[in-house]
């Protein structure tokens, strides 16, 4: 039987993210990636993959999908050019700007919350997103955002599921229990609140980013 898997953000090649966020080279963070998708990614699965799987290179693309199993559905990311996405479609990848799935929206750049919610009503089950790293320092540069957004986001970036693309099923299992948690802790009825906040922050991740030097802005 087949199942379906979500992951983000694998940077396959990327020197400094690797070094600089992972812990890493850019070859053990490859290999890791490789090995731990093809434990639980049969041929017969599908892997949404929402954005990032190379940091702009398009040459070195087949010689990384050659290594993966499953069939692949790549959700557009900031790094992935119009250049990877011809490559990924010639290798049969489908690619898609954003995908609704099963009451939720995936996309790579977390969604603006009023997508989410409007007026104390939900419109959407909620968004499975990546783009938002762990924490890190980059050619001397502190990266430290928030990577969860609140109860109606999760964050499928691979760094956050012991580099290994996470099945639907436990996804789904995860978000619940995260979501009742908070129910259970009073913050239902602040969803909106949260919601309002998880805004403000985006804006600030995005600002604040574009105030870093250009070598340290370039590596995302």
């Amino acid at each position: 039987m087949s199942r379906v898997f979500f992951t983000s953000d694998l940077h396959f090649g990327h020197k400094n993210l690797c070094q600089g966020l992972r812990g890493m080279t850019a070859e053990e963070s490859d290999k890791l990636i490789i090995d731990n998708w093809n434990k639980v990614v049969t041929k017969r699965d599908l892997v949404y993959v929402l954005g990032d799987i190379t940091m702009e290179n398009q040459n070195d693309i087949p010689k990384y999908i050659s290594q993966l199993n499953g069939r692949i559905v790549l959700i557009g990311g900031n790094h992935d050019t119009k250049q990877c996405c011809d490559v990924y479609r010639k290798l049969g990848i489908t690619v898609m700007g954003c995908l609704k799935y099963k009451g939720f929206i995936c996309t790579h750049i977390p969604v603006h919350p009023y997508e989410l919610e409007q007026d104390g009503r939900q419109l959407l089950r909620g968004n499975i997103h990546g783009h938002v790293h762990i924490a890190g320092r980059i050619d001397g540069v502190n990266y430290s955002p928030k990577t969860d957004y609140g109860p109606l986001y999760y964050n499928v970036n691979i760094e956050l599921h012991n580099y290994t693309p996470i099945a639907f099923d436990d996804l789904v299992l995860d978000f619940q229990k995260r979501k009742e948690e908070s129910e259970k802790f009073g913050m239902g009825p602040q969803i909106i609140a949260a919601l309002d906040k998880a805004q403000k922050e985006l804006f600030n991740y995005d600002t604040d980013f574009t105030s870093y030097p250009a070598s340290s802005r370039e590596n995302y």
